[in-house]
């Protein structure tokens, strides 16, 4: 099955060809022996009255034929007798033979040609065709290419462009190499190039806006903080509930800014620090601190053993802030005494898959694309109820694809959302070294 635009231009192109090719064989194959046929009669009816003229009127006769028929044609005769079962001369490339049978004798006729070759035998005829049509092939194959090479290879390229910018390479760019040509491939490359510029600057603004804000608020929160504590200090007897709350808010914003700073941080990050990371080790300290924050949940958490180490290379305090972030969601988003489960499962040569699969009541199916999306939340009733910020899971991803991995939501049957992070594994012979 063709599956890329340069096979099918490529297989087609030959295919058209090909045919041209078959179809021009056919009508030269047929009609090759029938051009070939009526020579032959002609030299044999040639023959023929050769003959009869020198039975019926003599040499002279045969002599003043042989004159004008060698003036007015390319061909010279020669006639002689010889026994019934003796063979005519030899045939060349300027002179064949033709045996005739008069009344009186059986004669071989000999055919000079005066000017080139006499015409091809049908053998060598059909040789020359099939070295010509070999030729044509390799032709045909040749052409191919090169035309399926130069309709497709914008295509090809826009393609790998488009996966690199989908990974978040905000440089990938495809036009300079197509800047010479005029066609509609390469303005659809041009078009993508001013598409990308456009996206590359929206999101850079997001950015920097995100930092921007996160750092100016930083600033008179921690003054604010301290205000709130020399507040707390002379005058919380007159209103503890109020100081309490003013607390607490000033921390869920404290926790956000945090976030929005790491966010910002790791997407103008290109690679995690790189270290030796046993992965096994980073699961079992996050839900050992999470059960120490909540420690009524504590049973609900369990996790698979795996045979051996699993290790990787990379951040472990950013690892373990990735996997943390989303069982955290999965404690928030379950009823107490739901298990969560956290395990290993091999993934492609090479790779490692971590699950953290919860029974709660899942999310909608439209909703799983846009978990790991920044403020994205399916509800935001419950969500400000567990004080989710809808940056966790975004932070989540980011880390993952800094160490080459992926990440995705789906929902379990008969309930429940499972969280799949795929990471590469050091090979063997990487743990050796």
């Amino acid at each position: 099955m063709l599956r890329t635009l340069f096979a099918k231009i490529l297989v087609w192109s030959v295919v058209v060809q090909l045919i041209t090719v078959a179809v021009n064989l056919a009508l030269v194959t047929y009609y090759l022996p029938e051009s070939q046929h009526a020579v032959n009669n002609a030299f044999k009816l040639y023959a023929d009255t050769a003959v009869t003229l020198y039975e019926r009127f003599g040499p002279k006769a045969l002599d003043q034929f042989l004159a004008q028929s060698g003036a007015s044609t390319l061909l010279n005769l020669r006639l002689s007798t010889t026994d019934p079962g003796a063979s005519c001369g030899p045939h060349g490339d300027t002179t064949t033979s033709i045996l005739a049978r008069g009344r009186t004798g059986t004669y071989c006729l000999t055919v000079h040609a005066k000017n080139g070759g006499l015409p091809e035998s049908p053998e060598s005829r059909r040789s020359r065709l099939q070295i010509t049509i070999l030729l044509e092939l390799i032709n045909c194959a040749g052409l191919s290419y090169f035309i399926a090479r130069y309709l497709s290879r914008p295509i090809s390229e826009l393609r790998l462009a488009a996966r690199r910018l989908a990974v978040g390479d905000l440089g990938a760019r495809v036009g300079a190499r197509f800047s010479a040509r005029k066609d509609e491939a390469a303005e659809l490359v041009r078009d993508f190039d001013r598409m990308a510029d456009r996206v590359s600057g929206l999101i850079e603004t997001q950015r920097r806006l995100i930092g921007d804000v996160s750092h100016e608020i930083k600033s008179p929160l921690a003054r604010l903080n301290v205000a709130l504590g020399l507040a707390r200090r002379d005058a919380e007897d007159h209103a503890p509930r109020q100081f309490a709350r003013m607390q607490k808010e000033i921390d869920t914003i404290s926790q956000l800014v945090g976030e929005l700073l790491t966010l910002a941080s790791l997407d103008t990050a290109t690679a995690p620090p790189d270290h030796r990371v046993d992965l096994g080790e980073v699961v079992g300290d996050v839900v050992a601190d999470i059960a120490y924050e909540m420690p009524a949940r504590a049973r609900d958490l369990s996790v698979s053993a795996t045979d051996h180490p699993v290790i990787l290379r990379g951040d472990r305090t950013l690892l373990a802030r990735a996997i943390g972030n989303v069982v955290r969601n999965a404690v928030f988003y379950t009823a107490p005494g739901a298990a969560i489960e956290i395990g290993f499962r091999p993934g492609a040569p090479g790779r490692v898959r971590l699950t953290i699969r919860d029974h709660g009541p899942g999310v909608p199916e439209k909703a799983l694309g846009c978990l790991f999306d920044p403020f994205y939340r399916v509800d935001d009733a419950r969500t400000r109820r567990t004080g989710g910020s809808g940056i966790g899971l975004a932070i989540c991803r980011r880390a993952v694809e800094l160490h080459g991995g992926t990440v995705h939501a789906r929902n379990v049957t008969p309930h429940g959302l499972e969280i799949v992070i795929d990471l590469p594994q050091m090979s063997s012979e990487r743990d050796d070294g």
